[in-house]
């Protein structure tokens, strides 16, 4: 760790300063966030991925080398970041770093700790699987994912609710997914039901698009989508 030098206006601060000034802030706008300010009394989250470049030095070459589609000397530095930033105040409020091939929802695991009871996530199709879905409810929150493009769509499966509004029964894979440990993967129970919402873009000159929605959110009364 760097430590920083005052007679240095360039030198760099200790990490742990930063994370704590970090964690302080976060907590001093989460603690202005009242009831008025939130949807159907919830704390909406977001999260999402993301990569940031570093200064070309042996160390960071070293945690998080450059992209091996670049030459040698003709890049820099990259790391995968996963952020989950509130919805009401704009600001984040947990996040973790890992080196560049790390996919989005391994990231998202390691963060899923940081929720608090009653928030509701909302995130993309990366995000959208079997266990996250299961070990955001045992939070006691709730998910909005974008549905993931190897889950056909079928008006046959499912009870309909409303109009472009469904309840469905996932099964518990057949196998265990790569990112997961045995252990967690026994863990799951073979069912669990969530709600698909879905509706369409339509541009004229263009193909009509669908786009469908997963939540745990499945009373339609509590959570309409009208």
């Amino acid at each position: 760790m760097i430590q920083a030098d005052i007679a240095c206006p360039r030198a760099r601060l200790p990490e742990r300063l930063l994370e704590k000034l970090f964690n302080s802030s976060v907590q001093n706008l989460e603690d202005k966030v009242t009831e008025e300010h939130l949807s159907y009394v919830r704390n909406i989250k977001v999260i999402d991925g993301s990569t940031v470049s570093m200064p070309d030095t042996v160390e960071n070459q070293k945690e998080c080398p450059q992209p091996s589609s670049q030459k040698p000397g003709c890049g820099f530095p990259i790391a995968k970041i996963g952020v989950i930033f509130s919805f009401v105040t704009g600001a984040t409020v947990a996040l973790c770093i890992d080196v560049l091939n790390t996919h989005d929802i391994k990231l998202a695991r390691k963060l899923y700790s940081y929720l608090q009871p009653n928030d509701v996530l909302i995130g993309d199709r990366a995000f959208c699987a079997y266990a996250d879905m299961f070990t955001i409810k045992k939070f006691d929150c709730d998910a909005v994912f974008r549905k993931h493009q190897s889950r056909t769509t079928t008006m046959r499966k499912g009870k309909i609710v409303g109009d472009c509004d469904k309840l469905v029964t996932w099964y518990k894979p057949r196998s265990c997914p790569k990112r997961l440990s045995k252990d967690e993967f026994d863990a799951l129970p073979k069912t669990i039901i969530v709600r698909e919402i879905y509706y369409y873009i339509v541009i004229p000159g263009f193909r009509t698009q669908r786009v469908s929605l997963i939540t745990t959110l499945l009373d339609k009364s509590s959570y309409s989508i009208n």
